[in-house]
């Protein structure tokens, strides 16, 4: 059996109890996660432009769009897709650059109320399209993501065309359709990183999937073996003959994706966190402020060099991809959450003179970690003559380096603070949180629809 069969075969089979209970509990923590920020970016400004558009070319009534209202199922995956990635604090994987849930997530809640889906149903879809987006982009990696794709639109594509395909109860031959058709959908460049169509990257991904599942339901067609071949989307989207469909098949359905999810602890480029964290433990440690500091040096992975296009940041989206202001406003604050990645604080005179003291550079394999490693070193030169050092091998919110409980139910509650009310923002964790039970579904939905 090819690839492709193999994954729409498994996309199609699993079921709810076939989730070993660890899984699904983490599958909860992503979906927190992701709704989470959702539901601040609904608000925010890349969330009201997408909705500007949805509601004049996609609008409907089938399915929910987080914090605003209803739109077409595609629509919808659109909206919340994007929101979900509008301010880059969404999840990653840790050994693959892909933020995996807004694509996923975002198909899953739009899908899953075409299908009338209940809290089982979305965690095992979520799962699936997960497992989908890790191992096809894993397929291609690094030479994909090196060569100026963003995994998070491309492979992402494949996890919300599977989530999707599972919630609509399409055969293996129309989940292989689905595919194909996916397949030809796909696409986001990583030049866009710092703009607001790297959040559109993920929205196009979660509405490119559900329509490949809705267009195969309907009997659409495509190639059969899309993943495979000379011509096929694993070769396509490499250059050097790097594909590797093993990726794809080997222990499919023994070993689960959503458990390399990490959870991100300040809403910029994850390649930014381990040197932030670094930074933030030196600050308390050392009682540092910007008058006592008189020059910082971050040592990042090479690969880094490509993702982090903002020296000097003019606005809150190029400074996501800025390390020099991820550490100015870590200095500044102890902290850098969604108040500080504002236009208004990137510009502040105070913020320039604190990234004009901060240089950085690059080493091959810093660490000896995979490619793109989110390591960091962190030398912060003192007003007094001191040398201080701190290393961080894993980015925090990582499997590797696990940020504590506290700190995520933090995260959610400052996001969804911002649109919702205390009892709702507390009872919208609650539903996640037995989000298995029965009825949670309609009240995750009546808490997500204004």
């Amino acid at each position: 059996m090819g690839e492709t069969a193999a994954l729409a075969e498994y996309t199609v089979s699993i079921e709810y109890e076939d989730i070993p209970t660890e899984t699904v509990d983490h599958a909860k923590k992503g979906i927190r996660d992701f709704l989470g920020v959702a539901v601040y970016g609904s608000h925010h400004e890349v969330g009201d432009q997408i909705m500007g558009y949805v509601d004049r070319c996609m609008s409907g009534e089938e399915s929910t769009v987080i914090g605003r209202g209803t739109a077409s199922p595609t629509g919808a995956a659109l909206a919340n897709g994007a929101f979900g990635h509008a301010i880059d604090y969404d999840d990653t994987f840790e050994s693959i650059v892909i933020h995996p849930s807004s694509p996923v997530f975002g198909a899953t809640l739009a899908a899953g109320e075409v299908a009338d889906a209940d809290g089982k149903d979305l965690i095992t879809a979520y799962t699936v399209g997960l497992e989908a987006a890790f191992r096809v982009g894993h397929s291609q990696y690094p030479n994909h993501y090196q060569n100026g794709w963003h995994s998070t639109g491309t492979a992402g594509s494949f996890g919300a065309a599977a989530s999707a395909a599972h919630l609509l109860d399409l055969s293996v031959d129309e989940t292989i359709a689905a595919f194909g058709i996916v397949a030809s959908g796909s696409s986001a460049l990583k030049k866009n990183f710092g703009t607001m169509t790297k959040p559109l990257h993920a929205g196009h991904a979660a509405e490119i999937g559900v329509r490949s599942a809705l267009l195969a339901a309907e009997g659409f067609t495509s190639d059969d073996a899309i993943l495979e071949g000379p011509i096929g989307y694993g070769e396509v989207m490499t250059t050097d003959g790097s594909y590797d469909p093993s990726e794809i098949t080997e222990d499919l359905g023994e070993e689960w994706a959503v458990l390399d999810l990490g959870f991100k602890p300040h809403p910029s480029g994850v390649i930014t966190h381990a040197a932030m964290d670094a930074l933030r433990t030196l600050v308390i440690d050392h009682d540092l402020t910007p008058e006592s500091v008189d020059g910082i040096t971050v040592a990042l992975d090479d690969a880094a060099s490509e993702m982090l296009h903002h020296a000097d940041p003019g606005d809150a989206l190029q400074a996501k991809f800025s390390i020099e202001f991820c550490l100015a406003a870590i200095l500044r604050e102890q902290k850098a959450g969604i108040h500080e990645f504002t236009d208004e604080y990137v510009n502040q005179p105070e913020t320039k003179e604190v990234i004009a003291k901060i240089d950085r550079s690059f080493e091959e394999n810093l660490f000896d970690a995979h490619y793109a490693s989110y390591g960091a070193r962190v030398t912060v030169e003192t007003a007094d003559g001191e040398t201080l050092v701190k290393e961080v091998k894993h980015h925090p919110g990582s499997p590797n380096n696990p940020v504590s409980e506290d700190r995520l139910q933090a995260k959610f509650d400052e996001c969804v603070l911002t649109v919702l009310s205390d009892d709702e923002t507390a009872e919208l964790a609650d539903v996640i949180a037995s989000l298995e039970t029965d009825g949670s579904a309609d009240d995750l939905i009546g808490l997500l629809r204004p």
